[in-house]
């Protein structure tokens, strides 16, 4: 059947519904779901070829569009980008010159502490490029959401660098738990989620690996559950009381705030941070260019942070003042990002 079959089918039965008066209501649903079927599958492959046909014309203006706001957006905060990005290649940097020296040394293969923090590092940084990425192209609470992993990262290395060997042992070994239950959760799901089950071989594995954690950890692991981070540790086993020991629980705000978009919980629309300048309220659907302040703060000190604890466990003079650079240039973030905001919003304000 062709669209002009479809049509007509659907004008015979706009016509022929004036006769549904006359019909009982059993036998007018029985008519409108026939009529219905004889068109349904046409229209859907109408529909879809329609879509097709419309979608190279339709993405070359959507994406000059993003591409132009892009460069505005990149525009009105530049100085905050050169800032943040300037200070994550001073970390970088940092950062492969003290893996280097660990390296050098042999400290990270006799050392669980360097080992998890050597893990811990790189993946901060993968996490920041993240967040800039998110705040070029226009979306301040995906960056948030981001950064609530970068906080968690921070805070997990400063209570591994607080707590010891022990615990740099436990946050390794946590993978192998958390292993092993997604394994039995996929195992238990593949048929309706169409993934292959591991195999009875494959789960073995999973076990040994877990056994061979225990062994190291001196105690049996009840639940995989219990196995991972950080409810390893027994003594706190939740993150807010990870945040306490290290004396980081006054972040626990910014934490809930930024957990608020992450999480399927009720949230005004009126209350993203890509309408922190609008004043009508709007359901946000794409990209905005406010609200990028506090991302780029928390993102500056959270950095500074981790460079802190990773520089500290191996300590000379040089980093020292790597570090009270680092911290410094941190500080200056949140200064920047508010002047870019006023000085592009009194230019908007004066132009018009």
């Amino acid at each position: 059947m062709d669209k002009k079959n479809s049509l007509r089918i659907l004008e015979n039965s706009i016509a022929s519904s004036l006769d549904l008066e006359e019909m009982s209501d059993e036998d007018a649903v029985r008519r409108v779901s026939e009529l219905f079927e004889l068109v349904r599958a046409d229209c859907k492959i109408s529909s879809i070829e329609s879509y097709r046909e419309s979608a190279t014309e339709s993405l070359a203006l959507i994406r000059d569009d993003i591409r132009g706001f892009e460069e505005r957006n990149f525009a009105r905060w530049k100085p905050a980008f050169d800032h943040l990005e300037m200070i994550w290649h001073v970390a970088q940097e940092l950062g492969e010159a003290h893996g280097k020296d660990i390296q050098n040394r042999d400290d990270e293969a006799n050392n669980a502490i360097m080992a998890a923090l050597a893990n811990i590092f790189p993946k901060s940084l993968l996490v920041v490029q993240e967040i800039i990425c998110l705040l070029k192209g226009g979306f301040p609470d995906g960056a948030l959401t981001r950064w609530r992993s970068l906080h968690e990262l921070s805070v997990t290395a400063m209570y591994i660098a607080k707590h010891g060997e022990d615990t740099a042992k436990q946050y390794l070994l946590s993978f192998h738990f958390s292993a092993r239950r997604a394994a039995h959760q996929m195992n238990r799901h593949s048929e309706r989620s169409g993934l292959k089950s591991f195999s009875t071989d494959e789960i073995q594995e999973f076990d040994a690996l877990c056994t061979e954690a225990e062994r190291i950890l001196g105690r049996p692991i009840k639940r995989d559950k219990d196995g991972e981070w950080p409810k390893i540790t027994i003594a706190h086993p939740t993150f807010a009381q990870v945040e306490v020991s290290v004396g980081m629980d006054h972040w626990r705000p910014w934490y809930k705030w930024a957990s608020s978009y992450t999480h399927a919980n009720h949230r005004p629309a009126d209350k993203s941070l890509g309408l922190a300048e609008t004043e009508v309220p709007v359901n946000l659907v794409g990209a905005s260019n406010s609200g990028f302040v506090d991302p780029f703060q928390l993102t500056a000190l959270t950095l500074a942070q981790l460079v802190a604890t990773y520089l500290n466990h191996s300590i000379n003079l040089d980093r020292i003042v790597h570090i009270e650079v680092f911290h410094e240039l941190a500080n200056e973030m949140a200064n920047i990002a508010m002047e870019a905001e006023r000085d592009s919003r009194q230019k908007f304000e004066k132009d018009q």
